[in-house]
């Protein structure tokens, strides 16, 4: 006669294959969980004073667009350089450049496309070659046939949401009235549309009411108007 298999209750199956699935799963768990990053500090505590914003040296210059600032700057365009002293930087030009002799268009233009700039050095490279050519003697003959094209890059910077940029910039524009006097004013309003926007910040907008006015003195008696077009809440006192 044939033996008879032993057949098991229902209840044991189903208790030997969860057993089955359970350990099946518990390598799986484990697994899981040396994958999860430990909670904790993810930064030093030092880390957290350093406010600059500065460029990797060793980031690949290929992923920077090549119309930029700090493509131009990288490649040798801007012949200056910051030169760091112990407590103060400044620019340097490269030896045997006169800045009277420098092309205005396009290495003006291309500084005042950096103003945008956050990371340093480009930054501080872009604001003070600025300065540096339109503190130059002859720099309203070489700055009024460029000022459409300063305008816009100039503009753009006004209207950066980060302070720093937004204050060099103005710092900038009140130059450039200095250097070009009445010229600015066909520009003006594209210029005070930013400003506008920023008259209702305390710790900025007496400084702006002081560009404003040197821009009115710099522009002659039809400034006023323009500015007050664009500005209602400006005063002159």
């Amino acid at each position: 006669m044939q033996q008879q298999k032993k057949t098991q209750p229902p209840a044991v199956l189903n208790r030997t294959r969860s057993l089955g699935k359970q350990s099946q799963q518990k390598p799986q768990q484990q697994q899981q969980q040396q994958q999860q990053p430990k909670q904790g500090f993810t930064q030093m505590p030092s880390q957290k004073l350093t406010n600059i914003k500065t460029v990797d040296p060793f980031s690949d210059k290929s992923k920077q667009k090549t119309n930029s600032f700090a493509y131009v700057y990288n490649a040798g365009g801007i012949p200056c350089r910051v030169n760091h002293g112990c407590n103060t930087m400044k620019l340097q030009w490269n030896q045997g450049v006169e800045i009277s002799h420098l092309p205005y268009d396009p290495l003006m233009v291309t500084c005042f496309e950096g103003l945008i700039e956050e990371a340093h050095p480009y930054c501080f490279i872009a604001t003070n070659a600025i300065k540096d050519m339109l503190n130059e003697q002859n720099a309203q003959e070489k700055v009024i046939p460029i000022l459409p094209k300063v305008v816009w890059p100039l503009r753009t910077a006004l209207s950066s949401q980060n302070d720093k940029v937004f204050m060099s910039s103005l710092e900038i524009l009140k130059l450039l009235s200095n250097t070009i006097g009445s010229h600015l004013n066909s520009h003006l309003k594209n210029l005070l549309v930013p400003l506008s926007k920023r008259m209702d910040k305390k710790n900025q907008k007496e400084v702006i009411q002081d560009v404003l006015r040197q821009i009115q003195e710099n522009g002659g008696p039809d400034t006023l108007k323009l500015i007050k077009a664009a500005i209602p809440t400006y005063t002159n006192m």
